[in-house]
């Protein structure tokens, strides 16, 4: 992510220009009473965050993790017993080892980027900051799902008519389908936010993106579920299964009922779950054509239980040369091509034996 403008105003009235980069001290003391407003350019943290012991951790999302020394706006002191303490790398101790932790960088780029921000130089570097977690409490299991339901409800209802343009050009899929997937906007994280729920419909986890680096995390405190959009009816003739919510949103796109799952295998039970539930006459898993084999790997585990709740069961890939089927669906593909596929798949069945049939 770019770094912010440079802070002109008093600092630089009241600091001399560099031609060589200043020192840790000359830093330290041009900074001191404004490490909070550092902190919120730099990544983004809020300045509620720095009131006191016990919160979240802006980095890791940990619970009661985080304190905020009460000097922190003339030091930038801080410390988070999970991921940010005597034992990491770096530790604790002022503010320039702060901004280390906080953009993921060695003590040069955090120093280069702070006297850019403060107007010591004339030069600025960009700084690639690392996504912050949103943490859910885990007070229980019906209480997990409630927090994590009314905030994807909240991300989703703060998406605006021109954001769903600009994420349909971005990802190079129809908006309608992107809407069925409940996709929102977290401004804490900068990112859109992809729901997964279980095989009941409550959310479960949510799937974070940041648009400008295509990053990808997940909710502190959520779990693996799958992406399902809304309006599946049970007993459809069959269900498509992906990898991932895009190539999800891909296949919703040219007509066919699917799924999403998180990873190549993941959500096992909760995918076979949800079939059981929609009892479709067919499944069939688009597996992405990795190189390693990691998604034809994953495509065989899933059927193999599948098998148990569905009758018919098939594994396509897409065409060589292409990765997945988000790319294949980009390419042109229509849904008779896919199809065309799928009937030339082996059906997996219990009924028709370990080989079943053409």
């Amino acid at each position: 992510m770019s770094s912010n403008p440079r802070k002109r105003g008093d600092s630089g009235d009241r600091h001399r220009h560099h031609t060589t980069w200043p020192s840790f001290d000359e830093l330290k003391t041009a900074a001191s009473g404004r490490w909070k407003d550092i902190f919120h350019d730099a990544a983004g943290v809020d300045h509620d965050t720095f009131n006191g012991r016990g919160q979240a951790c802006p980095r890791c999302g940990g619970s009661d993790r985080f304190t905020a020394f009460k000097d922190v706006n003339d030091r930038g002191s801080v410390q988070c017993r999970g991921c940010f303490n005597a034992g990491t790398d770096p530790r604790p101790g002022d503010g320039i080892a702060t901004l280390q932790w906080l953009l993921d960088c060695d003590a040069a780029t955090a120093c280069q980027w702070l006297a850019g921000w403060l107007g010591l130089t004339d030069t600025t570097i960009e700084a690639d900051r690392p996504p912050l977690r949103q943490s859910v409490p885990l007070r229980s299991s019906a209480s997990q799902k409630k927090d994590l339901g009314r905030l994807v409800d909240r991300w989703h209802g703060a998406m605006k008519s021109q954001w769903w343009s600009r994420l349909e050009s971005k990802l190079g899929l129809p908006a309608a389908e992107l809407m069925r997937l409940r996709v929102g906007w977290s401004s804490q994280d900068k990112a859109t936010t992809w729901p997964m729920v279980d095989h009941h419909g409550n959310v479960v986890g949510v799937r974070l993106r940041c648009m400008k680096t295509g990053k990808k995390w997940s909710v502190v405190g959520g779990s693996a579920g799958v992406f399902c959009p809304a309006e599946l009816s049970t007993g459809m003739d069959r269900l498509f299964i992906a990898e991932g919510p895009t190539d999800c949103a891909a296949l919703l796109s040219i007509g066919f009922d699917c799924i999403g799952r998180p990873s190549c295998n993941g959500a096992v039970a909760i995918t076979t779950n949800l079939v059981k539930r929609l009892h479709p006459s067919e499944v069939v898993i688009v597996a992405d054509d990795d190189a390693n084999g990691a998604g034809k790997r994953g495509a065989e585990s899933l059927a193999v239980a599948l098998v148990t709740v569905c009758a018919r069961v098939r594994i396509i890939f897409p065409p060589a040369g292409i990765n997945d089927a988000r790319d294949w669906v980009r390419n042109g593909a229509t849904a008779d091509e896919v199809l065309a596929v799928v009937h030339a798949a082996r059906v997996r069945s219990l009924t028709l034996g370990k080989e079943g049939e053409q």
